[in-house]
This record gives C-alpha cells, sequence and structure tokens, in this order.
C-alpha cells in the first residue's frame, strides 16, 4: 500500500513536472470562488512552485470550487482543464489546472495546527520591585506576538506534521498580575494602562486575547505581616472588594467582546455557583476544536460577601465551584483540553502557601462553611506541602485527568506567578496516574531572563503538541 502511494504521487509529480516543460507557467494568478470560505483568507503560495489552499479542518472537497477566476478576471470553468468545479478533489494532493496554455499547480490541506502565546506577571508601571513592565514596552512585546515576530530566533517547530510551518498567533493568553496592585495604577483601579496596550491592540489585529487574574488583580485573605493589612476591608475605593469586582468586570468586558466576535467555537461560559457578593467566576471555552479551562487567580479561590461597616467579610470554601468544574469536565470528557491558572503546581519556594490562602507569616481567613477543600482547618503550618497537596492539588488533577488532550499521559497546565521559566510535572500523591505538565512562564519585565513567553503549538482536536520560549 506504501509503495503504491509513493508510486502514484511520483506519477502526479511527473505529470505536473512534464505539463511545466511543455507550457509556460504562471501559479499565482488562478484563483476560485469557494463555496463556505473566504479564498483570500485560506490560500498562500509557497516556495514549491504551487499555492497550498489550508482549508478549517474538516472541510468538505465534494463542491468544494464554484468559480474560476485568472488575473483577476472570472473565466468559464469548462475553459479550465480539468474543470475545478467538477474534478474530485483529495487532500493533500497535487492537482494541476491548465487555461490557455498556462499551467497552474494547486494542493489542498486542512488547517490542523494554530499556535497560542503565554505570558503574565506584566505588572504594569509597577516597577523593579516587581519586575514591572511600561505600558510602552509591553505594547511593543504585544505588538510583536500578535505579528508573531519574536527577537529571538524565528519559531521552529520540531513536531511531526508541522516542521515547515510559519507559525501565526491564533490566540493569545495573559495569565495574571496583570499591573499595580489591583489597578492602583492611575486608573482608578480599571485596568485602563494594561488594557490599553495588551487587549486594545489585540482587537485592532482581530486575534482574540483572553487574561486572568492574578493575586495582585484579586485581594488574597491577607497581604502580608502578622498584624492587619487585611485583603477585603469596607470603603477602600483602591484596594480591597471594589478593585476585586472592577478586576472581573473588566475580565467578563474582554471576553464578552471576543464571544460578540464569533471567534470562539461556542462562547465563554462561567463557573458560577451560590448568592456570593464576590466569586473568582472561572470560566471555558472551546476555540479550533481544543477546551481551555481558565482560572482567575487559582481553581479554589474563595468567594465571600462583602464587608459593612460593622462586620468583616465573610469568606465561603471554593467546593461550589470545583464540583461545578467536575460536573462539567466529567460531561466534555472527549475533548482535549488546555488549562491555567495564575499559582504553579511546583515553582517557587512559598508555592504551597499560596494554594493554601497564606500570606508570608501563614496567616489566612477561615471559610464559614465546612469543606473537604481549602485552608478553614485550623493548625495548617506555613507552606505546608502535604497539606496542599492533599486539599488541594490531587483533588484537582483527579478533575482533570478526566478530560481527553494529555501529552504523555500529562495534563497540560500554564502558569505565572514566579516571574521565572519553570517547566515540571506535578504527580498525584495518592493517583499516580494523575499528573499536570506545568509549563510556568516568566514576566515580561525579568531582565535577568531573555525570553518572556511561550509560544505554543495546538493540534485541532488534541491540544498541546509543542512549547518553544521566545523573546518578543
Amino acid at each position: 500500500m506504501i509503495i503504491k502511494t509513493k508510486i502514484m504521487k511520483l506519477r502526479l509529480l511527473t505529470t505536473f513536472l512534464f505539463v511545466c516543460m511543455s507550457l509556460s507557467v504562471a501559479f499565482a494568478q488562478m484563483t476560485f470562488t469557494l463555496n463556505g470560505v473566504t479564498y483570500s483568507s485560506v490560500a498562500e503560495t509557497n516556495a514549491k512552485g504551487f499555492t497550498t489552499v489550508t482549508l478549517p479542518a474538516g472541510t468538505d472537497l465534494s463542491g468544494l470550487i464554484t468559480g474560476v477566476s485568472v488575473g483577476g478576471t472570472s473565466v468559464n470553468a469548462s475553459a479550465v482543464t480539468p474543470n475545478p468545479t467538477t474534478t474530485k478533489l483529495n487532500y493533500d494532493e497535487l492537482k494541476v489546472f491548465t487555461y490557455n496554455n498556462k499551467a497552474y499547480g494547486f494542493r489542498f490541506v486542512e488547517d490542523v495546527w494554530f499556535c497560542g502565546v503565554f505570558f503574565s506577571d506584566c505588572h504594569i508601571n509597577q516597577g523593579a520591585g516587581h519586575d514591572g513592565t511600561s505600558q510602552t514596552d509591553m505594547a511593543d512585546i504585544m505588538q510583536n506576538i500578535l505579528d508573531m515576530n519574536p527577537k529571538s530566533e524565528p519559531i521552529r517547530f520540531s513536531t511531526e506534521g508541522a516542521t515547515n510551518l510559519v507559525p501565526k498567533t491564533s490566540i493569545v493568553f495573559c495569565l495574571g498580575d496583570i499591573d499595580q496592585d489591583k489597578g492602583d495604577d492611575g486608573s482608578s483601579g480599571e485596568h485602563k494602562n494594561f488594557l490599553a496596550c495588551t487587549a486594545e491592540k489585540a482587537k485592532t489585529a482581530g486575534i482574540p486575547f483572553i487574561f486572568i487574574a492574578g493575586n495582585h488583580d484579586l485581594s488574597p485573605d491577607y497581604w502580608t505581616g502578622e498584624n492587619g493589612d487585611e485583603g477585603i476591608k469596607f470603603g477602600l475605593s483602591g484596594t480591597g472588594y471594589n478593585a476585586d469586582a472592577k478586576t472581573i468586570s473588566a475580565i467578563k468586558d474582554n471576553n464578552s467582546y471576543w464571544n460578540g466576535m464569533g471567534v470562539f467555537d461556542e462562547n465563554i461560559n462561567y463557573f458560577t455557583y451560590g448568592s456570593y457578593d464576590f466569586q473568582p467566576n472561572h470560566f471555558t471555552f472551546k476555540f479550533k476544536d481544543v477546551r481551555f479551562y481558565c482560572a482567575n487567580s487559582y481553581w479554589f479561590q474563595k468567594s465571600y460577601n462583602n464587608p459593612s461597616i460593622v462586620s468583616s467579610a465573610k469568606y465561603y470554601a471554593p467546593d461550589g465551584v470545583i464540583t461545578a468544574l467536575n460536573t462539567f469536565v466529567e460531561s466534555h470528557a472527549d475533548e482535549a483540553s488546555v488549562w491555567m491558572q495564575h499559582y504553579p503546581w511546583l515553582a517557587g519556594d512559598d508555592c504551597n502557601r499560596w494554594w493554601l490562602d497564606q500570606n508570608d507569616v501563614g496567616k489566612y481567613k477561615t471559610a464559614s462553611n465546612s469543606s473537604i477543600y481549602g485552608s478553614s482547618t485550623s493548625g495548617i503550618t506555613y507552606n505546608n506541602a502535604d497539606k496542599a497537596n492533599e486539599l488541594k492539588k490531587n483533588p484537582l488533577s483527579d478533575i482533570m485527568m478526566k478530560a481527553a488532550g494529555r501529552t504523555d499521559g500529562k495534563v497540560q497546565h500554564f502558569s505565572g506567578h514566579y516571574h521565572q521559566f519553570d517547566n515540571r510535572t506535578y504527580n498525584n500523591t495518592t493517583n499516580n496516574g494523575s499528573s499536570v505538565h506545568d509549563y510556568t512562564v516568566a514576566a515580561p519585565g525579568k531582565t535577568t531572563v531573555t525570553n518572556n513567553a511561550y509560544v505554543v503549538l495546538f493540534k485541532r482536536g488534541e491540544g498541546v503538541k509543542e512549547v518553544i520560549q521566545a523573546q518578543f
């Protein structure tokens, strides 16, 4: 069978070369009107002398060509040999059409590959202490990302079938800590400076941009120290619940824009539960036949009811959203999945305290309801890896493993927070079958790191195929 296929391809190539030698050749002037597809958006001429027409995956080739133009002028399809509107087309087959003694070679392929870019921790205008990035620098980085114009060497993939792919950016992600603490950057907590140099540029380019919140965007229980510095306080416009609401509003407004543009396979849907004043509003969507799961800060971020003049904020365990996530994943288990949250799984010496909602001395807010998740049980020691694994990481990895799209048996996950690149696998401590491969991305303003983003090769219906560090 393999020998026959090679012989057939050889015969086609020989025929094509013979026609080219016998006739004057004009490869680029013939174009087609396609059924349900805009030709100008899918056709590219490669360096081998024929035109490659890249079609959305699953496009039916039967009856695809409905009209023919040569040199920009419509011609009768029956005057072309063979007639493009009636000849049978096959994917990845070289097809030669002749018109007025000129030969035109075409090859039709499925668009099964696409590229995403991940960055994180811009900390717009926050200064060197947080590896902060200026608006001007971030705008330049974002434009280079959208243009797939790395300052480092051009992106070249090694995955079989994609080695000759010229990468184009299909979607961009930012994984949190988008500007100064809760928008305290001169934009009244609304993240306008971050949005101006990222989201607005993506809208202009027509390339979907998704961002999630980090711990600097949603108030944690406590920031630092033993006394006070509580995240949620009454009446403060620049911190606490007012800023949290503005962060979630900015994320939802951006998501609504891209929903309205119809760029996703289905609209973004949120994991919500209960009737709390604030909840982190994690979300999911499907893009090019790959399911993306996006958590603000992290999947176990607690909800709360706002404080009043006389009472503090009341926190609630994240059981509701975890249960909703589990139910959703079980009903979408056949879909290739990619996951993300702000917190890494393993990167950073104090990684586990964030999973336990602890500040730098171990303080946290106790959830008011009982929970099988969370640090609501008193007496958990600071940065306790065993408890973080037991209460958070093991349950989450078990849920994630129910979805398709694993690579080498591992769920593919992306995170930020650490400000440096890291690439590790978390192995469930009670279930050896649950493994999460976490790619932690560096901060763009980290001057000691030469790269600032991940370029990720995706395959439709299969998920992550290759991850490359790049500088933009």
